[in-house]
């Protein structure tokens, strides 16, 4: 759990897998309990967390059928700076009916799946910062697809680092090429490393990467940005390259992979 910890405290994401049963909810909530302990989140927010990512481990369960692929997997990384950077929790669930927005015949789904009184609980305790996605596991090879449901608690940076910063962490890099070989590993890691296409241009401190048509990363002048259909152009610093990956694997499982889940918030789904 302490490299967990370092890993989420660096700028980079913890992934740990959930199993496919009952435990899962337990397993979860211990989980975030340790890593925003770790970070030093306000108590009160913790207990919240606690009961969100129950809700949303205990969600994969309802959704399980002969095609199901693996186990759900549980995200953790920061995103933003100062006073406003925030832990992002994702519960990631590979079934593949997901991919067509649907589950299929074979799945056993409850109301609380993607609606009803678990995500109720989940709307009411993040305030209402939460949503799902279209991406692709972390973990394993097969780079299975499917989608994360996700909420975000407000992670303050104190005025002295919890975690201490390891050469080589975000704050250390200076050059798009760098950063962007960073976004590089972590697409490629994620099964799209025979797609990507790169080009640096070092004199201007600037770097591309496209990943499919459509769908592109710059760097430049110590930001980032994704360019795809439905972007909103938000530029990132290089400390929040692992937002920036989660927003390409989705903008390409969204468009460029030729299906399409919407990107509801709860205000959509709670109650149906």
């Amino acid at each position: 759990m302490e490299d967990a910890l370092r890993t989420v405290g660096n700028g980079g994401c913890g992934a740990w897998p959930l199993p496919g049963d009952p435990t899962c909810a337990g397993i979860a909530r211990r989980t975030y309990r340790r890593v925003a302990g770790g970070l030093a989140l306000n108590p009160s927010l913790i207990d919240d967390g606690v009961t969100i990512v129950s809700e949303l481990a205990a969600n994969t369960l309802h959704v399980r059928g002969e095609d199901s692929q693996g186990d759900p997997e549980l995200w953790l990384y920061l995103r933003g700076s100062g006073a406003n950077r925030e832990l992002v929790c994702k519960v990631f669930d590979a079934y593949p009916a997901w991919l067509n927005g649907t589950p299929g015949p074979n799945a056993r789904v409850s109301s609380e799946a993607l609606s009803g009184r678990g995500l109720g609980v989940v709307h009411e305790l993040s305030g209402g910062h939460w949503g799902y996605h279209l991406t692709r596991a972390r973990l394993g090879e097969e780079h299975l697809r499917g989608k994360a449901v996700w909420f975000a608690q407000p992670a303050p940076e104190p005025a002295v680092a919890l975690v201490p910063r390891q050469p080589g962490s975000p704050e250390t890099w200076s050059a798009a090429g760098e950063a962007m070989a960073r976004l590089e590993a972590g697409l490629a890691a994620r099964g799209f490393g025979p797609t990507l296409v790169r080009a640096d241009d070092g004199a201007a401190d600037m770097a591309v990467l496209s990943v499919c048509g459509g769908v592109t990363l710059w760097c430049a002048d110590g930001v980032a940005w994704l360019r795809a259909p439905g972007s909103d152009g938000r530029r990132w610093g290089y400390g929040d390259l692992t937002e920036l990956t989660e927003q390409t694997v989705e903008a390409y499982e969204t468009t460029a992979g030729g299906t399409e889940i919407p990107r509801r918030a709860a205000r959509l789904c709670v109650g149906a």
